[in-house]
């Protein structure tokens, strides 16, 4: 169990360090793979990442029955500027189907036995959104072509909430943990924080999102670039909080939650990319942790997963967030769980055992 309570104060100052995932560990349970009687590491990306949960969390094999979907949720304060096709009041709303587990990725996890935690980091709405986790920093962002999105304080609050929830998930016995957000008008600050992070401008990181018409997108990617002609030489954190969101926040706290409890923390698309990438600026080897789920159809997705050196399994150019892409890769994982626990061996089989020769 995880006793110890890691403070964001510790992470900023470069006190912690991230003990690497054990490589002996994972190698010893590709060797495991290979004795399945079939082609040498045929089902690809999904044996490396199956092996990478079973050295985080130091079994034999992977346990995918203890998994916790979190989907942070909050308000942003750049809605004012029209780059969202919805208003705010549409966090609170999916924030609670998302708790009831009866939104799109809530189904999903319902259907798998993964349990939902949504939680209000910074809905702004003044009463209790029903079927949350009450974790809220402040009433929402402010438009940060106005005023910083936050303060640094609090910034630093809701980065802790993220890791406080992956101390607690684990001492309830969640040992894989699935990361999402809700917040209207977040992939507008995401992709401001992706310009910064990444160097490029607003036509390489601006999408869509929900779904604008070109009207929308117009606006948005207008937004996007008077907020990357702002500053020059920002430091991570001067990032989240000049353009950040508090839900991308909680979710950069989560990343850094895995990597200090060691917990597999399954990524969604673009979004929870952005955040692990924070993160990772923040405690060099965050991203040891990470197993990637989907490439959206945001365009700056590719560039992230390449920057968090990671391989995402799938793309279907989705935009569904929620965790949606993280439910349907452990969906994937558990059919690979199958097939190494109950497939044929080479040593039961009429064929030779391959070999491995890279």
């Amino acid at each position: 169990m995880a006793n110890t309570r890691y403070l964001i104060d510790d992470v900023l100052e470069n006190k912690l360090t991230i003990e690497p995932v054990d490589a002996e560990a994972i190698k010893e349970m590709q060797n495991k793979w290979d004795k399945v009687a079939k082609p040498i590491g045929s089902l690809g990306t999904l044996e490396t990442y199956y092996s990478k949960i079973a050295a985080i969390q130091g079994f034999d094999a992977p346990d995918l029955s203890n998994g916790r979907l979190i989907v942070c949720c909050g308000d942003h304060g750049i809605v004012e500027e029209g780059v969202s096709q919805t208003s705010q009041e549409v966090t609170k709303i999916c924030a609670t189907n998302i708790g009831k587990g009866i939104s799109t990725a809530g189904v999903m996890a319902t259907s798998l036995g993964i349990d939902i935690l949504s939680v209000d980091i910074g809905i702004n709405c003044p009463e209790e959104v029903p079927c949350t986790l009450n974790r809220r920093v402040k009433y929402g962002t402010c438009n940060f072509l106005k005023q910083p999105a936050m303060t640094v304080e609090e910034f630093s609050r809701a980065v802790q909430v993220g890791m406080d929830l992956v101390k607690d998930s684990k001492e309830e016995g969640k040992n894989l943990i699935l990361v999402g957000e809700m917040g209207i008008g977040n992939t507008t600050s995401a992709a401001v924080m992706a310009g910064y992070l990444l160097d490029l401008n607003a036509e390489a990181v601006t999408g869509r999102g929900a779904g604008l018409n070109d009207e929308g997108f117009s606006k948005k990617r207008a937004v996007v670039s008077m907020a990357l002609s702002k500053f020059s030489g920002l430091s991570p954190v001067e990032i989240c909080s000049y353009f950040g969101g508090l839900e991308l926040a909680a979710m950069t706290g989560i990343v850094i939650g895995g990597a200090l409890y060691k917990v597999p923390i399954i990524l969604d698309g673009m979004l929870s990319q952005v955040s692990a990438l924070v993160a990772d600026r923040l405690l060099d080897g965050a991203r040891d942790y990470l197993i990637p789920s989907h490439i959206s159809k945001e365009p700056v997705a590719e560039k992230l997963a390449k920057k968090l050196d990671i391989r995402p399994v799938i793309d279907g150019k989705m935009a569904v967030g929620e965790g949606a892409g993280a439910v349907m890769m452990v969906s994937l994982l558990k059919m690979a769980d199958e097939v190494f626990h109950k497939a044929l061996k080479f040593q039961d089989s009429e064929v030779e055992q391959y070999e491995r020769f890279n």
